[in-house]
């Protein structure tokens, strides 16, 4: 592995020479975020925090996805590189968090049209890098160009190229300490990828690529695809058995709790925890007409002014409805919702009671000091939206089943926890009608992750 390097810095050169049997691929930005986003949820499946130094577009919404990242403790350190005088210095595009640093690389015309993203861990390492073509055509948006990718996972390969890129380092006064040091990584270059480990990282990517390739449903369709109530919970016989059950469980224990209030021989206590039942199972009572008002709801036709809605107009508002009861609770909310993206395939209200049940849930099962966090970010022809919080989780075995009707997890099944089991069902049935898919991700003890792709309106 002695390659000839040119004077310049080209880490798609460099990688080609130490990789000659590796043949590059055709891809746009895309694609090459949905590697990158597969990559880094093979990480929080397996628990990886791995150290990171990339090189990305400059267009915001990269920025954003990389602070999501190291956000959800997806990242342990960040190495955001720039070319000198390329990138922009305002205050807009600081990071928010101390362990995301902007390095700047020396000037480097070929490096200048790379990017890359280089993961390092003690389990695995990955190296992607993308190349602009030499031809593109002018009508091509930077979201369509034409780039050539190759990538390496050989832990001496990727060492070869980090040792290059420390080298390209401007040192400045905001350069961290370690780079200044030469002592970026505090553990050994993996010897070897786990079997295990390989699996979960090429399901991860398979998930992430064919999530880009799922079929939406144009806004003007959705008013024909609408089926009636009964439909939504399975056959009639189904939906009433359901609903019935639901409904008499919270009179059987209000009438239970009556008739033991009606006994004078309680203590002020008992009588207390009786009153303290009537309440809650009257609120649950409350949350299940709701909800079925809000299935009703979902067959009335949409007017055409509805149909579609920036996410800046309407999430903002949403989130601060809820700061006062967040506060109330002691668990911090936020949001990063960037303006000026497109409109999505979703009509106002119907957004609004995604984003409303999704906090709700969240709010419920988020402890004090915890974190509750909202953002967006353009991914290809969709605008993906995350409410990703710091609770109790959900167990394994429930997350197949969390968007069926009537559906409590093991986590919800405390008095005080209970609910009318609809509101993700509910989501699940707003989300698909905008042509839209939804994920989960949760561990038990350290929080969820709700992710929806919208489809962008079509002009």
């Amino acid at each position: 592995m002695n390659p000839s390097y040119s004077h310049e810095l080209s880490l798609y050169q460099i990688l080609n020479e130490l990789s000659p049997k590796i043949s590059p691929l055709t891809v746009n930005f895309s694609i090459f975020q949905k590697i990158i986003q597969g990559l880094m949820n093979c990480c929080r499946e397996q628990a990886i925090q791995p150290t990171l130094w990339v090189k990305l577009p400059t267009n915001p919404q990269w920025k954003v996805e990389i602070e999501q990242y190291y956000q959800e403790g997806l990242a342990d350190r960040v190495y955001y590189c720039s070319i000198g005088g390329q990138e922009p210095s305002n205050d807009a595009f600081s990071f928010s968090f101390s362990g995301i640093n902007q390095v700047v690389l020396e000037t480097s015309t070929q490096l200048q049209k790379e990017y890359f993203f280089l993961l390092l861990s003690p389990q695995f390492c990955s190296l992607i890098v993308i190349q602009e073509m030499a031809v593109s055509s002018p009508e091509e948006s930077d979201s369509n160009k034409s780039l050539k990718l190759i990538s390496s996972f050989v832990p001496e390969v990727i060492d070869l190229v980090l040792q290059e890129l420390k080298q390209m380092v401007t040192i400045l006064d905001s350069t961290p300490e370690e780079l200044r040091a030469n002592a970026v990584l505090t553990f050994p270059f993996p010897s070897q990828i786990q079997a295990p480990l390989l699996t979960s990282l090429f399901q991860s990517q398979l998930k992430q690529l064919g999530a880009s390739l799922t079929p939406t449903i144009p806004i003007r369709e959705i008013d024909s695809k609408l089926k009636p109530i009964h439909e939504l919970f399975g056959s009639d016989d189904d939906f009433l058995m359901n609903m019935t059950r639901e409904m008499g469980v919270p009179l059987t224990n209000m009438k239970t709790a009556l008739r033991l209030l009606d006994a004078m021989q309680n203590k002020r206590e008992q009588r207390q925890r009786y009153l303290d039942l009537l309440k809650r199972e009257c609120d649950r009572q409350n949350l299940l007409i709701t909800g079925l008002q809000e299935f009703i709801q979902l067959n009335h036709p949409l007017e055409e002014k509805d149909k579609t809605v920036r996410l800046e107009d309407s999430v903002p508002g949403i989130v601060s409805t809820y700061q006062a009861i967040a506060e109330e609770k002691g668990i911090s909310l936020g949001y990063t919702i960037p303006a000026g993206f497109p409109a999505i395939n979703c009509p106002n209200a119907w957004l609004r009671l995604i984003v409303h049940h999704l906090l709700h849930n969240s709010l419920k099962f988020t402890k004090a000091e915890g974190r509750i966090y909202v953002q967006s970010a353009l991914k290809g022809q969709t605008i993906e939206l995350v409410i990703s919080d710091t609770g109790v989780g959900i167990d394994n075995s429930d997350i197949p089943h969390v968007f069926e009707s009537f559906y409590r997890g093991r986590n919800a099944n405390s008095p005080e926890l209970a609910g009318a089991g609809l509101g993700l069902a509910i989501v699940k049935q707003l989300v698909q009608r905008c042509g839209a898919s939804i994920s989960v991700n949760s561990y038990l003890g350290k929080g969820t992750t709700f992710r929806i792709l919208f489809p962008i309106a079509s002009v």
